[in-house]
């Protein structure tokens, strides 16, 4: 097996590698915005060879450009932020200063010049200084999203997480790890300072960071430009950089237990809190606090800046239990602390590098905290890690510009018992599901119950843009690597399934409790932890023409072309995917003010595959499992061959292989858009999407031969009790995506306003990857239907209302119709979910038993709709003593409306069962936090 220590200094001799290189941006994602518009003297006529300069505070020295023949002029690589000065000074007009220009992070802000003659009434060629007004819109992209400022954010009452902030905008679902226009969560990337670091195996964000630390945050939910490679969401956040002032950010978060409403649930929840009744003791309780820093200046005046920053969260949350008929509040507790330093360094004016290290862990205690764990059985997680970005641009010319992103994340993550005794066998009294002593079950996608996990990310992004005429080009090549290890073992080699009690096999008065009894085995037939590794080398390179036609047209043309090898343990090859992804966007400004803009896109992505999909065709612990007969456990070793099934053997090296070709995943994506600037700088828009995810990866079961009704094993193909799963990327594994977007977005008078409704169908045969679809042909076709996040309607909005003393509210709302259910039993031999009608559906139960026979009674099934409100107000008390900084006291308060209505039901169903249908997880009940900043 391929050690950890070993698959370590591989990945610290490919960190080395690659930040010994210049460092950059944008190859992978943007790291600026964009400044362009037309130059015309006063009868219309485009002006060319015009000197303009653009400045601001987040430029370390002016940027100076020409217009073109057409009159057109760009600034390209302009960092996200506001107060930007455009200067136009030319002899025979009058000089004009547009101020008060904002950059938003990968968009295009329109600015026109139009001079007038200088007369000779004028003593003096003074400056006309323009308040510039900055619109949402952007006529250069066909891209859907939105770009959110850090003011933005500061001013919406949402939890100070950078991930949080995607399911702000239309199309993309609830949570910090959200789905988007019907693909899966684990398609969202999240790239910081313009390097991907999502997660090599889980598609989440590789590490938190600091929240105020963020300049812009960038969410892109369709419309890629060929540079992006993605099947799902993209949030782009590009960090602060310092300044030639010195700047200080300090807060401090307090949520005391007694701010929060208690947790009190209905007497039918179900077996998550173990049936949870009237409380005769302290309700549960949760309470939050955290302290914030950050603080950047110049190091050197116009030539190098620094932003550090830290943050410590501290949070309980305790959950009511009741266990055997004792009643407790489980308290969890989490820690996670951030740091993150950034250098930006202007050496000449056709030079910026910046480099910047981001650090953090993240411990949780009682992380199940859930009835079917005894507190002698809890678990806790340990986890962390760092990323270092580095980005060099150089320009060759003011139409040559190369850039160069590298990069490195890395990520630990322990799971494992609480106690920390790794000898401790554990039971399970299976006749009320619970865990008594050593660890709890299964984690996530293994069989053990610990693990101990190293992840690395490797980026090497080379790009060249050029302009020749009315076209600008943008041509790159993407490296990445993608690496992990991974430790799986079960405390004490050993777990008990028993019945009852707990059985000690030494002890014949327990001898009524004996059920099974597993041990488990590495692949050297030794009892203990199993160590397996797993990589992918991606290699992507693409080119993209955006060409303004005129005035009024703008066409986006790309390809890009993506190899994926993957590789399992001990460095062997799997297979290799191949993808290629064409892009074509349109945008034409009707009106040819840049008011009202018809959006039209098709794009194609491919997923290269990553960790978690080239792990999942390695070994897993080989498992003897052995049946209590006769007093006493069945002899059993993974050498024992047992005909009479009191030992089965499962695990191993057999039971799963990968198809010998493969097509990868990919979505073919077609949307058309209207977008129509209502006032100054506010939008509204509608757009269509329409998407196909194609060839999602299942495990198709090839071993064993069912009866027609598809509940019963009557063979199997190589004559062995056993199931043999191929790794594939069929046909018919597939989902659909159809909805409207209708948006609003803008900032006018003293609102503030990002608001949508979506009208969405998402269908399939597939809910996530290896979610039983392949596993039993017979129900196959039952697999078709409304995919598993299938939200029909969602409104939600972010409305902020700022006055003229200080005084800011803060609205945030969404309403989220139920997502479906689908009624399923359990099967004992073989071990398996049985279905029996079509996802997303369920039989009518009649007087406790439904009757499968009845397709009459087949009815739609949905989780209950939710509505949640926030708000929050925010003052800044410093106008009271007159200070220059601000001083800023916020309150802020989640699920106003203390809303715990359930939002999630049982869907099994069994004979005899009192779960179906009640209650299986619930809203959070109000949360109110009070913070406190003081900022300059």
């Amino acid at each position: 097996m391929t050690t950890s220590l070993l698959l370590r200094g591989r990945a610290l001799l490919l960190v080395l590698l690659a930040l010994a290189v210049p460092m950059s941006a944008l190859a992978a994602g943007e790291n600026y915005g964009r400044v362009s518009g037309y130059v015309y003297d006063p009868t219309g006529t485009p002006l060319s060879e015009v000197p303009l300069t653009l400045s601001g505070p987040a430029l370390q020295q002016p940027i100076a450009r020409t217009s073109g023949e057409d009159g057109r002029f760009e600034f390209g690589q302009v960092p996200p932020g506001e107060g930007y000065v455009l200067e136009v000074s030319v002899e025979g007009f009058t000089p004009i200063k547009k101020t008060g220009i904002i950059v938003r992070l990968g968009q295009n802000t329109p600015v026109d010049v139009k001079l007038e003659v200088f007369t000779e009434t004028q003593a003096v060629a003074t400056y006309e200084i323009v308040e510039k007004v900055n619109p949402i819109i952007n006529p250069d992209s066909a891209q859907t999203g939105a770009v959110l400022t850090a003011e933005k954010v500061a001013s919406t009452p949402i939890f100070n997480q950078v991930q949080a902030i995607p399911q702000l905008v239309a199309g993309v679902g609830p949570g910090n790890s959200p789905s988007s226009r019907g693909g899966l969560s684990r398609w969202g990337k999240f790239y910081v300072d313009g390097m991907d670091t999502t997660d090599v195996s889980d598609g989440s964000i590789t590490a938190t960071m600091n929240y105020y630390a963020v300049e812009n945050f960038e969410v892109i939910t369709g419309g890629l430009d060929a540079q992006y490679n993605s099947l799902g969401m993209i949030e782009n956040v590009v960090t602060k950089t310092g300044s030639n002032k010195f700047t200080y950010d300090v807060s401090l978060i307090l949520s005391p237990a007694w701010s929060n409403a208690k947790a009190q649930y209905a007497s039918d929840q179900g077996t998550g809190t173990g049936n949870y009744l009237q409380p005769t003791n302290k309700l549960a309780e949760t309470s939050f606090y955290a302290p914030l820093v950050a603080f950047g200046g110049p190091i050197v005046k116009d030539r190098l800046w620094f932003y550090a920053s830290g943050q410590w969260n501290i949070s309980n949350r305790e959950t009511p239990l009741t266990i055997n008929g004792a009643q407790e509040n489980r308290p969890k507790d989490t820690q996670t602390k951030l740091a993150r330093l950034k250098l930006t360094w202007q050496p000449t004016s056709r030079d910026r590098v910046s480099f910047a290290v981001n650090v953090d862990n993240n411990t949780i205690t009682n992380n199940l905290s859930n009835a079917a764990t005894s507190p002698e059985a809890e678990s806790r997680i340990d986890r962390g890690g760092y990323f270092l970005i580095g980005n060099y641009d150089h320009n060759f010319t003011d139409n040559v510009l190369f850039q160069l992103q590298t990069g490195a994340t890395y990520k630990s993550a322990y799971f494992g018992p609480q106690n920390d005794v790794m000898d401790a066998v554990s039971h399970a009294d299976r006749n009320n599901n619970f865990f008594t002593t050593g660890a709890p079950g299964s984690l996530s996608n293994s069989v053990g119950n610990y693990s101990n996990e190293d992840k690395w990310r490797f980026q090497f992004d080379p790009t060249l843009l050029f302009k020749a005429g009315a076209h600008n080009m943008k041509a790159g090549v993407q490296f990445g690597y993608l690496t992990g290890a991974q430790e799986v073992g079960v405390t004490g080699n050993m777990r008990y399934d028993d019945r009852g009690g707990i059985c000690n096999p030494e002890d014949p008065s327990t001898f009524g409790y004996c059920n099974q009894r597993t041990s488990f085995y590495n692949l050297k037939g030794e009892q203990g932890p199993l160590t397996t590794s797993a990589s992918v080398a991606q290699l992507g390179a693409f080119f993209q023409d955006r060409w303004n036609v005129n005035r009024h047209l703008t066409l986006m043309l790309g390809l890009r072309a993506d190899v994926g090898r993957l590789y399992s343990d001990d460095n062997t090859f799997i297979t290799n995917l191949v993808g290629i992804g064409p892009r074509v966007s349109a945008t034409y400004d009707i009106t040819g003010d840049r008011k009202t803009l018809i959006k039209a896109h098709y794009g194609r992505s491919n997923e290269m595959g990553d960790v978690f999909i080239a792990q999942h065709g390695n070994p897993e612990l080989v498992q003897a499992r052995s049946t209590f007969v006769s007093g006493k456990f069945v002899d059993c070793t993974p050498e024992t061959n047992d005909p009479s099934g009191n030992c089965r053997i499962s695990g191993g090296l057999s039971g799963r292989y990968f198809d010998k070709t493969h097509t990868p995943p990919s979505v073919d994506e077609f949307s058309l858009g209207l977008h129509r600037e209502v006032a100054e700088g506010a939008v509204i828009g509608v757009d269509a999407t329409y998407r196909r995810y194609n060839n999602m990866w299942i495990d198709e079961e090839v071993n064993q031969i069912w009866d027609p009704t598809g509940t019963r094993i009557i063979g199997n193909v190589d004559g062995q009790s056993h199931s043999v799963f191929k790794i594939s990327n069929p046909d018919d594994a597939w989902r659909d995506y159809k909805g409207v977007d209708l948006w609003a977005q803008g900032k006018t008078g003293n609102w503030d306003m990002l608001a949508s409704y979506t009208l969405a169908f998402s269908n399939g045969t597939v809910g996530s990857y290896f979610d039983g679809y392949g596993n039993n042909p017979r129900m196959k076709y039952l697999f078709e239907g409304p995919t598993p996040d299938d939200i029909r309607h969602t409104i939600k909005g972010a409305v902020g209302y700022a006055t003229s003393f200080g005084l800011d509210f803060g609205i945030r709302f969404r309403y989220l119709t139920g997502t479906p259910l689908w009624m399923n039993e359990s099967l004992s031999n073989p071990s398996t979910t049985l279905y029996r009608s079509p996802r997303g559906t369920g039989y009518a139960l009649n007087r406790g038993a439904p009757n499968f026979n009845d397709p009459s009674t087949i009815s739609e099934l949905r989780n209950p709709d939710q509505f949640i409100i926030d708000a929050q107000a925010r003052y800044d008390v410093g106008r009271l003593f007159q200070l220059k900084n601000k001083l800023e006291l916020t309150l802020m308060v989640v699920n106003a409306l203390n809303n715990n209505d359930a939002n999630t039901l049982y869907d099994r169903w069994s004979t005899g069962s009192t779960t179906y249908g009640m209650s299986r997880f619930r809203t959070s009940p109000l949360q109110a936090e009070l913070l406190l900043r003081f900022r300059n």
